[in-house]
């Protein structure tokens, strides 16, 4: 669970008491959402390289060249979506992360043992 804070309070920039409030499910989307954030910003560093490098090239071949075809990327194939999880997978391994913890309240932060 330490790792969850750190990432959602370093990396996504959550304050500790938006974590608190998060469900596992909302938490989920946010982490998704900052992926693909990050996934668009590297894509978008590697079609300008491949655009570049294919304007520098062409000049030297006899063939019309297209950045596709000079440099591949694992972005232009289609990947499957993921399935869908359901909000009881998200509480058990929501449980198997915190563990069993007897007595305590539903509405506390389990790092901060604050509401």
């Amino acid at each position: 669970m330490a790792d969850a804070l750190g990432f959602a309070l370093g990396c996504v920039g959550l304050s500790l008491a938006d974590f608190c409030a998060l469900t596992p499910s909302e938490f989920r989307a946010v982490c998704d959402a900052w992926g693909r954030q990050g996934e668009r910003l590297e894509q978008g560093a590697w079609e300008r390289m491949r655009l570049l490098a294919t304007i520098t090239i062409q000049p030297h071949v006899k063939k019309r060249l297209t950045p596709g075809q000079l440099l591949p990327l694992p972005c232009d194939r289609k990947r499957p979506a993921a399935p869908p999880v359901s909000k009881e997978q998200d509480m058990e391994r929501l449980r198997k992360l915190v563990g069993k913890r007897r007595g305590a309240k539903t509405n506390v932060c389990p790092l901060t043992r604050q509401p």
